[in-house]
């Protein structure tokens, strides 16, 4: 883990340190073994370097089309990675055998189509964009960064979405970052590194998981966790972050023992079990104990990572809804007018329905275009205004180290009628 220092400011408690750096008052002891001689002022402390700077005035959900007031021509650039240099033939029977083939191409292809969409929409709002797309000539090992990074275009863009990969992107930022010109990542999960223009989109595995238990938190829970001794990576990030979970024993053989649940559960609290499996035979154990349960007590089914085991038909969803199965998620389930009207005219345009990187690609760049065209600076706007789009929220925070990260994430759950809608 990479630390950073900080110098301990006067009338700073350990309390305030918590919340200004969004972690546990037992972490930041852990972290400082000084703090058992009390906290004073002056004293320096290690926060690690991906800390988030939590804002002081919690952000409401902005609608930033209400609010567009710079009509100065503002300039995007786009890095995507075509890799044209690769495409060496004028056949359309080679182009298409291409098309099925390339995984990655055609993620940039969806991305792109829903971009071009984002642009249409804002100019149809009036805002004034001049769009630069270029070829990042990127995979993972490299990119064609350098080069671009010196044309005007680049060099005088108000931001830049791309490229797609982290370390590339980070590269972009670190050239860009005298100019203090946003590079933002678009698509990976990556945690960023120290560059202070540097806006990664995607909230990191770590930081959704992060998003339920905060969830949780709030609604003062007691939580329980049911874990697979296969997912020992979430075991472990249990186990280090989130100290005040209950977790079950299970038996000599892995099984969910029903009494070791229920020694667990408290009566005049919401209990969140957390289920951490791939075993269909598992889950459907856990859930039929837990529906039993709920005679006596309230019980809420929680997951914190996708698991294949939901899609088995043993699993019926009328069990999980029964159990209000909640769960983090980067994209939410969108019926409203807005959204079927983006389908409509995706469709009209592409003769298929958007996917999700599509949808990715429409809604980090309509929101970087409305961001831009704002009457205070980009910065400002990511410092003040969370926002949602068709799929995806937009909520960054500050890391200590520097630059932003998005850490919005929406808390989902099921209900009685099947349908899937954020958790109030």
């Amino acid at each position: 883990m990479k630390w950073v220092n900080y110098e301990v400011k006067s009338k700073e408690t350990l309390y305030s340190l918590s919340k200004k750096f969004s972690v546990k008052q037992d972490d930041l002891t852990l972290w400082n073994p000084d703090l058992a001689n009390g906290l004073k002022e002056g004293m320096i402390l290690k926060i690690p370097a991906t800390a988030t700077l939590a804002n002081e005035i919690k952000k409401n959900k902005t609608d930033l089309k209400a609010t567009l007031k710079n009509q100065d021509k503002k300039k995007l650039v786009m890095l995507l990675p075509f890799n044209s240099s690769k495409i060496k033939t004028d056949s359309v029977a080679v182009l298409q055998k291409k098309f099925k083939e390339d995984q990655f191409l055609n993620l940039t292809m969806d991305f792109y189509s829903g971009a071009l969409m984002a642009i249409d929409s804002a100019k149809s709002l009036g805002i004034n964009v001049d769009v630069t797309i270029l070829d990042s000539e990127e995979n993972k090992n490299s990119s064609n960064v350098d080069n671009l990074a010196n044309k005007s275009s680049v060099k005088t863009a108000h931001a830049i979405i791309g490229p797609f990969y982290q370390a590339h992107a980070e590269k972009l930022a670190s050239i860009l970052e005298k100019d203090n010109i946003p590079v933002i990542s678009p698509l990976s999960k990556e945690m960023i590194g120290t560059y202070k223009n540097m806006y990664a989109s995607m909230p990191t595995p770590t930081f959704i998981k992060d998003a339920m238990y905060d969830y949780m938190e709030q609604k003062n829970g007691n939580i329980l966790a049911v874990i697979d001794p296969k997912k020992a990576g979430l075991k472990k990030y249990i186990v280090e972050n989130q100290k005040e979970t209950k977790i079950v024993a299970l038996s000599d053989k892995g099984a969910v023992v029903s009494d070791n649940i229920k020694a667990l559960l408290v009566k005049d609290k919401l209990n969140f079990v957390v289920m951490a499996s791939d075993n269909s035979g598992m889950i459907l154990t856990l859930v039929n104990q837990l529906i039993k349960f709920q005679a006596e007590y309230q019980i809420r089914l929680v997951m914190l990572e996708q698991s294949k085991a939901l899609n088995f038909e043993e699993i019926a969803m009328s069990k999980l809804t029964k159990l209000q199965l909640t769960y983090p998620s980067l994209t939410r389930e969108n019926e409203t007018a807005d959204a079927k009207k983006f389908e409509r005219a995706y469709k009209k345009l592409n003769k298929t329905f958007p996917n999700q990187y599509a949808t990715r690609g429409f809604d980090i760049t309509f929101d970087t275009l409305l961001r831009l065209s704002q009457e205070k600076d980009f910065e400002t706007s990511i410092n003040d205004d969370a926002t949602v789009q068709i799929d995806n929220k937009f909520d960054y925070e500050k890391i200590i180290s520097g630059g932003y990260i998005n850490k919005g994430v929406f808390i989902l759950q099921y209900n009685n009628d099947l349908t899937i809608t954020e958790a109030p």
